[in-house]
């Protein structure tokens, strides 16, 4: 698995980057950065979930938004933030690249690539941002649920992976019953397969006639990362 920000810039600034790579399993649970953390390195995830969670004084908690490998977490640096805005816990285990800022920094002044990615990146984030916000307000809860297996099932390139009721409700900032009333629905129509923390989507046209359009709406907003690909 590689991570497609990674796999988008030239051959010369991805040879750069390499030179400065660290690549180490994450493990669920694992907080890489927390809230106001400076960044050291920016991480770009191969394959797995990173949830960017936020906290409320009452202690209440939802997820912000959800990266994979088709993203990264860093780019409040690049835009001119030197600190994390949110708590970066990994939701799905999986690998990770780290890449030390100042070498971000100097992939930037040296490669042209380099500046016309993180912008389109900048650009995709904040639909998602956006699509995540109106589907918080407007869409039921089983099509927040189905949204968030989807793309789940797409970083982690159709794998099975692990994964609790709790962790999702956590997430989602719903009640643990409904992400099981969802999931057992799902399972009845033989749509995914779970079983002690493993899940498997077994029917994506399926679950895909449950999202919403956020989720198409999302998809569009990156597809620039196959296109760029296909070129």
């Amino acid at each position: 698995m590689e991570n497609l920000i990674l796999r988008a810039f030239s051959q010369e600034a991805r040879g750069f980057l390499d030179e400065h790579a660290l690549t180490l399993p994450v493990a669920a649970g694992e907080v890489l950065y927390a809230d106001k953390a400076l960044f050291t390195h920016a991480v770009f995830p191969r394959s797995g979930v990173i949830s960017l969670m936020g906290r409320r004084e009452n202690g209440t908690q939802a997820e912000k938004a959800a990266i994979g490998n088709e993203g990264f977490l860093g780019l409040a640096v690049i835009l001119g933030t030197g600190y994390s805005l949110s708590s970066s816990v990994v939701r799905v285990a999986g690998e990770v690249t780290y890449i030390p800022m100042s070498a971000m920094h100097e992939a930037g002044q040296r490669f042209a690539c380099f500046r016309l990615i993180m912008m389109r990146y900048a650009q995709s984030l904040v639909v998602q941002l956006m699509e995540s916000v109106i589907s918080t307000r407007l869409d039921q809860a089983e099509a927040q649920v189905v949204n968030w297996l989807l793309f789940t099932n797409r970083r982690m390139h159709g794998a099975s992976f692990v994964l609790t009721q709790d962790s999702l409700a956590e997430a989602l900032g719903i009640r643990r019953v409904t992400v099981g009333a969802v999931w057992t629905k799902l399972k009845r129509e033989g749509i995914i397969s779970y079983s002690r923390g493993h899940m498997l989507i077994r029917d994506v046209k399926a679950l895909e006639a449950h999202a919403s359009e956020s989720y198409g709406r999302t998809l569009d907003a990156f597809a620039w990362q196959v296109a760029a690909h296909d070129t």
